[in-house]
């Protein structure tokens, strides 16, 4: 595969790097956590895992990092024992050498039966005994371990692709390894969550200490202002113009750092020290509307990739169906005229890739430029039967200028009426939020209230009604406090008709005892992960403090 290269400075992710932190002095004082960094491709995790190994000086620990992605089994040996030696080395303040046979040379005094069993391991490689040779690598962390006393950091990036290494159950012998080296903690990498959960289940299910999965996704709207201004930094850019950047690329930092890198240019190229409109509109026609944009270029090789090879034609019809709104799987049979069950296997299959997301009976793609892309360019070039460059920049330019201006009048409204607008969008159907699943209602009558916290301060409510229930819904952008869900309570008690359900939208952390209360009276609590997650089942954009 060919993608796109990009550098940029780490930023953000703490939460997640201080988790890894907290891991490896848990391992160091006894008590081993295995973790699994799941993600899609670009969102950042080989990012995090690099920062974190560049943090980690600490001479007890010594690190092995792989990264299997279109690696062959040359690389693993080579990587793994070379990596560990040097690190090793390095600890112990020994001669540095890149060359394997050095290393071994300078190491075998202090760790001989390690090295002993490398050069057994590399008899076995060089015999074409891979599958041996493979047992003695994994063997390696505890030999290691028991004869220096030291700990072993091992990270293997795309660990789902030793599946291709034509060796004997890898995973199976790998989980047994693992189970019994307690000086070594594993940290597992996966741009295929899907998959990688598959494997973590069924493959790597261990009788102790079970993976910890940790999803890795694009930024919350607060760290995506926060990056837009790093890599925007000494320009200005507007609240609105920045808004509307964060919500057009879906927080993904790869699309921020090149949308930016652009802009940048462009201020330079036009001696501008703030970021208008017809800038941001230049800089998105220049990487994604262009044929060879960085970002276009980008999607191109993806749309290739998957289409490519025998029956995967109708790849692209799927992918411009579900870019067109059709969410359900009979929709997009429909909609492009095939058979259904062909339509399902490749369905499940874009869903096992990460480029499809599945949420009850709806299906949408997860990365919003990309949906973006397929349904403004890329659908574009295919069906327009006249091929008039000019024309198609034109309509473009216009599209994306309605697409600013539609995205300035969902902004200018309130939250309580972004709110009755999504409401309206419920169908009876149910939707996994946060790992629980709830289910929708389809409303007859939406309407606004307004109760007294004890206080005597107002705040908006919304009351929705369906045939034979009455919901609740309670919106803050700022903190909600423990007297406004007693309000609600009460408010709820006058009334001869309970509601079936009180629904909490806090897009700030709930204070602890609000929570609690809110809890104990069995109220669902969707911050902005959920939220989010329903503005992008009906296509609607994000809800911006």
């Amino acid at each position: 595969m060919s993608y796109i290269e990009f550098e940029q400075k780490f930023f953000g992710r703490n939460d997640t790097l201080n988790l890894l932190k907290r891991r490896l002095l848990d391992l160091k004082e006894g008590y081993r956590q295995n973790v699994a960094l799941l993600g899609n491709k670009y969102i950042g995790k080989s990012s995090i895992l690099h920062n974190f190994i560049l943090n980690n000086d600490d001479k007890d620990v010594v690190c092995v990092y792989l990264d299997l992605e279109n690696k062959d089994f040359n690389y693993l040996f080579s990587k793994f024992v070379g990596s560990l030696l040097y690190n090793f080395s390095r600890n112990k303040n020994l001669p540095l050498n890149d060359d394997l046979g050095i290393l071994l040379e300078t190491t075998k005094g202090l760790i001989p039966y390690t090295v002993q069993v490398i050069q057994k391991i590399k008899s076995d490689y060089e015999a074409k005994k891979v599958n041996d040779a493979f047992l003695g690598l994994i063997t390696i962390p505890e030999v290691f371990t028991n004869e220096t006393g030291s700990f072993c950091l091992l990270i293997i990036d795309e660990f789902q692709n030793l599946e291709d290494f034509a060796l004997n159950n890898p995973f199976q012998f790998l989980g047994q390894k693992i189970m019994t080296q307690k000086r070594c903690l594993y940290i597992l990498s996966s741009s295929y969550p899907v998959l990688a959960k598959k494997i973590l289940s069924e493959k790597l299910s261990l009788l102790f200490g079970n993976f910890e999965t940790l999803n890795v996704d694009s930024f919350d709207l607060k760290s995506s202002q926060l990056f837009i201004e790093s890599n925007l930094s000494g320009l200005k850019i507007g609240a609105q113009l920045r808004n509307f950047l964060t919500d057009f690329t879906g927080g993904h930092p790869l699309y921020f750092s090149l949308i930016c890198k652009e802009l940048r240019n462009l201020a330079a190229i036009y001696n501008q020290n703030e970021i208008y409109m017809p800038l941001l509109s230049q800089a998105v026609e220049n990487t994604i509307f262009n044929k060879w944009g960085v970002i276009s270029r980008h999607f191109e090789l993806m749309i290739n990739e998957l289409c490519g090879g025998k029956g995967n034609q109708v790849v692209a019809a799927i992918l411009m169906s579900f870019s067109n709104g059709k969410n359900k799987l009979e929709n997009v049979v429909d909609d492009i005229g095939s058979n259904k069950n062909q339509v399902k296997i490749k369905v499940n299959k874009l869903i096992e890739l990460g480029y499809i997301e599945k949420n009850g009976n709806y299906h949408y793609l997860k990365d919003k430029l990309f949906k973006y892309w397929i349904k403004y360019v890329y659908q574009k070039r295919i069906k327009d039967v006249e091929l008039a460059a000019d024309r198609q920049k034109k309509q473009f330019k216009d599209e994306f200028n309605r697409s600013i201006d539609n995205f300035k009048a969902s902004s200018r409204k309130d939250l309580s009426s972004r709110i009755v607008e999504l409401l309206h969008c419920f169908d009876d159907e149910s939707f996994d939020l946060n790992g629980r699943r709830y289910k929708l209602t389809n409303f007859k009558e939406v309407e606004s209230a307004k109760y007294k916290n004890d206080g005597g301060v107002f705040f908006d409510v919304i009351k929705a009604y369906s045939p034979d229930e009455i919901w609740l819904f309670i919106m803050k952008k700022e903190p909600l406090g423990e007297n406004e869900v007693n309000a609600i309570v009460a408010e709820a008690k006058k009334n001869d008709r309970r509601p079936e359900k009180c629904i909490i939208i806090s897009l700030s952390d709930l204070d602890a005892n609000a929570r609690v209360k809110a809890l104990q009276e069995r109220f669902w609590i969707w911050n902005e992960a959920e939220l989010n997650t329903l503005l992008t089942l009906f296509d609607k954009p994000f809800i911006l403090s």
